[in-house]
């Protein structure tokens, strides 16, 4: 057996690494940039296809965010093309309310308002102009689970 010359995710990387299928990746990585800060590391175009983002890789805080232009013939397509996504991304942030606004003034909508909640978090959520909802979130307070359970009885 052959020995790993590094970790099976060297930082910046986590065991869990989300990739995102967007049409117009070009112009996700410019919001993402805007909106939440992202620094680009990486981004390979695929000449035959037109320039096409096959991958591209985004840090934004300590973790990285890959993505890459539709491509129907891989049977990769965003959530535009299918109607929406299952997927909801947790961003957590210093500041919420914050980023929220300069997600919005960079194309963004909201899907609900940044707020407390009543499991210690201020948060709310967003929707990219590629379709993927975004839940900014800070931690506002520390809340045990039975705590939790005895608010939600009693909204």
């Amino acid at each position: 057996m052959t020995t790993r010359p590094h970790p099976i995710a060297p930082p910046p990387y986590h065991t869990v690494v989300s990739h995102l299928v967007v049409a117009g990746a070009s112009d996700a990585i410019a919001f993402y940039k805007k909106a939440f800060g992202a620094i680009e590391k990486l981004r390979l175009a695929d000449p035959e296809r037109g320039g096409a983002i096959v991958s591209a890789e985004l840090v934004i805080g300590d973790s990285v965010l890959t993505l890459a232009d539709e491509a129907p013939q891989w049977n990769a397509r965003g959530p535009k093309a299918l109607g929406g996504s299952p997927i909801v991304i947790t961003l957590n942030v210093e500041d919420p309310d914050a980023v929220a606004a300069r997600a919005i003034k960079a194309g963004a909508k909201i899907i609900y308002p940044i707020n407390d909640q009543l499991y210690g978090r201020r948060e709310g959520r967003i929707e990219d102009p590629f379709g993927y909802q975004w839940k900014l979130s800070a931690v506002i307070e520390d809340v045990s689970v039975e705590e939790m359970q005895a608010r939600m009885a009693s909204v």
